[in-house]
């Protein structure tokens, strides 16, 4: 127990080395502003300590917050420089039980009222819905609508249909129910983003590229929608569309250039799109951040050549 490939992350657990992220240093070849990637070693690293820390854990004891939301593989934000490493995991308790003290732990207290459970990943965690409401202490309105968009989420299935409600962490009434289940810090902000949730985003990228759209005045578009072709038949779909001016937006994440088949797939989507009338507008992680004004700007101007006027 006391070997050099071994860590101590907490009193009575060990780790190996490699696990715990020591070798998981590809931040150099992650571009620094798609939120997709930007949290990928984050959420590696602070698994492998929640894996460690479980097996310490008392049995009452559960998973919340931050470390809840990395355990349902949900977006957040970068943290802010200064932090200190590793951050803490955050840990709850049902009062009357006594918070968690541990080095490297922060511990909360709350209610069945306030807090659903149930075991995700082999770990007793709040449930998704539960975990939102959770992080209304801690994040912003925006990110508290990516992280909303991500929970309900219905991912399509092989084939391309859409998984419907089932296939999501959890619906827009469940995350209302969370909300009104009693008072909580950051209950305001919770009750903000709420009404900004939209089913049918596939990414933070996504969402954020749609609240800065609505936000400089334009239309709202359409999610997840379905290119089908003259005779009706579904060749596709895209992340973001106003099908009433013909014009698709098309967020593309590293993985679109990285992944050859993706591209293929893209450039003979975006060329069938065209010869259907469509205008397409394709916006990277670069158009987005740090500011989105370049990005809003370009899907302007396709919608004002389409007709549309503010």
């Amino acid at each position: 127990m006391r070997a050099s490939d071994l860590e101590a992350p907490f009193h009575g657990a060990r780790v190996i080395l490699a696990c715990a992220g020591h070798e998981l240093d590809a931040a150099a070849a992650t571009p620094p502003h798609d939120p997709a990637h930007r949290d990928r070693q984050r959420r590696e690293r602070l698994l492998v300590r929640a894996r460690a820390f479980a097996t310490v854990m008392p049995d009452h004891a559960f998973f919340t917050a931050m470390t809840a939301a990395v355990i349902w593989g949900l977006p957040l934000p970068p943290r802010p420089p200064g932090r200190p490493d590793p951050e803490p995991l955050h840990v709850a308790v049902f009062a009357p039980r006594r918070l968690l003290r541990a080095s490297g732990v922060r511990g909360h207290e709350t209610t069945p009222m306030l807090t659903s459970i149930q075991e995700h990943r082999g770990l007793p965690v709040a449930t998704p819905a539960s975990t939102w409401a959770s992080l209304g202490r801690f994040l912003s309105v925006a990110h508290l609508v990516a992280v909303g968009d991500a929970i309900v989420h219905q991912p399509r299935q092989r084939g391309g249909d859409r998984g419907g409600p089932a296939a999501a962490l959890a619906t827009l009434d469940d995350l209302a129910s969370a909300v009104a289940a009693g008072r909580r810090v950051g209950v305001g902000r919770l009750r903000e983003a709420l009404p900004r949730i939209r089913v049918g985003s596939m990414s933070p990228g996504e969402t954020d590229l749609r609240e800065a759209l609505i936000q400089a005045g334009l239309p709202e578009p359409e999610l997840d929608v379905d290119l089908v072709d003259a005779t009706g038949r579904r060749f596709g779909w895209t992340e973001i569309a106003y099908p009433r001016w013909r014009v698709l937006v098309e967020y593309e994440g590293d993985h679109h250039r990285t992944d050859r088949a993706q591209w293929h797939r893209d450039v003979a989507k975006h060329a069938r799109c065209r010869d259907l009338g469509w205008d397409v507008v394709r916006v990277t992680a670069g158009d987005v951040y740090p500011r989105p004004r370049h990005a809003v700007e370009r899907v302007r101007h396709a919608l004002m050549r389409a007709g549309w006027r503010p």
